[in-house]
């Protein structure tokens, strides 16, 4: 399970025991629609890429950081649709991000 926590973090929680939090990107926020569809979205693809996350703790961790990048960079511009970033976007600002 997945849970975001605002512009702070996200948290997951599995069937394998592990859980876990990671810090999120600060960003100043012009419109926060579509932000939690960006986080979900940022999710899938990442475990649509590699399932075996689901069962590796820090692959989780890497995976919620990626989707906390995408719902942040989202919130960045007004509109949903036109807000959502490109991959290599997200990939560049998780250098941003202080490590969990």
């Amino acid at each position: 399970m997945f849970q975001t926590s605002g512009k702070s973090s996200g948290k997951f929680w599995d069937n394998l025991n592990h859980s876990g939090r990671v810090h999120g990107l600060k960003v100043d926020a012009v419109d926060t629609t579509g932000a939690g569809d960006a986080f979900v979205a940022g999710i899938l693809s990442q475990l649509a890429a590699d399932l075996s996350l689901i069962q590796n703790e820090s692959g989780l961790r890497e995976a919620l950081k990626f989707a906390n990048v995408c719902g942040a960079l989202t919130v960045t511009e007004r509109g949903a649709i036109p807000a959502l970033p490109y991959r290599e976007a997200v990939m560049k600002s998780l250098l941003d991000i202080v490590p969990a």
